[in-house]
């Protein structure tokens, strides 16, 4: 798969955007089979293979030809630097791809690190306003700024232990970290999620990317960060610590301000940035809680929002394309003339309110059971941010 990929990188034919479409297309599918893998896990050399990678590798290959797809009238029918553009998708699809099966410490960064390369390509190049050169700017500030920590305390506890081996380091590492350890370790990783305090670059690359970049920015860039977390919270056995009960707080406060800044928005994309903050601060505090419930309802809630939240986007770039605008005022009648997609628009709505059939609704369950169990406390948070959500 990884090799087939690196091919089709270096493949220059007159049907590259095809090829690399069906690609990613057709291995979104055969990849459905990774997903009977056992808990533990199949590590091999460098590479780790679990339950949650699988199911967000899936969703890498599936979002990146949904990429190819609905910028077909943006890049391939304007003949917009079409090569490159399909190269920049696949680039960063084998990045996250490789990011997610990782396991080695240094190559784990590594990876983490690149996936900004070709995003930020993706938004300086096919980005809308000229405020994209801001937004660009803001997003590398923002995420290599706090990366910096991330590398510096893998080179230590790498020296420390004689290696970067995840599996080697579980077993060998004894707990009870400081806070300088747990900032140093997960700041990059909050940045990139992001939760509230660490969000502004977030509302601001969303509104400056194109369609395929805002797509990716919510559907895997983001789960970047909470992959991460999930696998050091795992490794280095900080659940247990005081300091997470701070940052559970600080996650359900920032998702509370978060919906009610919603309630407020105008211009869509940055509705829609917004409420995936929120949703990524309910997912980060029921992984904190430590109950399997919350594990589980945080991976259900990446999926859910990668696929729901890059529905979102893809509408609103699309009603933006019809009328040049993307204020929720100049909108208003859209049901008349087009009747499909206010109905789209609508399911995905509800979708991302969590409102039943929709998957979301057990995620968001699971979320606030694991949430209640922690300490009855935060009872008021959670009926908070469900009244919130649903005015969202």
């Amino acid at each position: 798969m990884l090799m087939s990929m690196m091919v089709l990188m270096f493949f220059n034919f007159w049907l590259k955007w095809e090829l690399r479409l069906w690609f990613m297309m057709g291995f979104s599918f055969v990849s459905l089979k990774y997903l009977n893998v056992g808990y533990s896990g199949i590590c091999e050399f460098y590479f780790f293979f679990d339950k949650s990678s699988s199911v967000l590798i899936l969703l890498s290959f599936w979002t990146s030809s949904l990429m190819l797809l609905s910028s077909y009238k943006s890049v391939k029918s304007m003949n917009n630097k079409v090569g490159f553009f399909s190269l920049c998708v696949l680039l960063l699809c084998f990045v996250v791809i490789m990011f997610f099966l990782m396991e080695n410490l240094i190559m784990f960064y590594l990876f983490f690190e690149i996936s900004l390369v070709p995003t930020l390509l993706l938004i300086l190049s096919w980005g809308y306003q000229p405020e994209r050169l801001q937004a660009g700017m803001y997003m590398m500030l923002y995420t290599v700024s706090a990366s910096l920590p991330l590398l510096l305390c893998l080179l230590l506890l790498g020296h420390r232990e004689g290696s970067y081996s995840m599996s080697l380091i579980s077993l060998l590492f004894i707990g009870d970290m400081s806070l300088y350890w747990i900032v140093g370790l997960l700041l990059a990783f909050l940045v990139k999620l992001p939760i509230y305090f660490f969000h502004l670059w977030l509302p601001k690359a969303h509104v400056e990317a194109p369609i395929s970049g805002s797509m990716i920015l919510a559907s895997v860039l983001l789960k970047l960060g909470g992959y991460g977390i999930m696998r050091f919270v795992e490794l280095f056995k900080i659940l247990g610590s005081v300091y997470m009960i701070v940052l559970l707080v600080v996650c359900l406060w920032g998702g509370l301000l978060t919906s009610m800044i919603c309630v407020g928005q105008s211009d869509m994309k940055s509705l829609i940035a917004y409420s995936s903050i929120g949703h990524m601060g309910v997912m980060l505090a029921g992984m904190i809680s430590g109950f399997v419930v919350g594990w589980e309802g945080a991976i259900l809630m990446m999926i859910c929002h990668g696929l729901c939240s890059s529905g979102l986007f893809c509408l609103g770039n699309l009603i933006y394309e019809k009328i040049n605008s993307r204020s929720l005022f100049l909108c208003g009648g859209m049901i008349n003339y087009n009747p499909m997609m206010s109905l789209l628009l609508f399911l995905l709505c509800i979708c991302n309110m969590g409102a039943p059939p929709f998957i979301n609704l057990v995620s968001e369950i699971m979320l606030y059971i694991s949430m209640y169990m922690y300490s009855n406390y935060l009872l008021f948070f959670i009926l908070m941010m469900v009244f919130f959500g649903w005015i969202m």
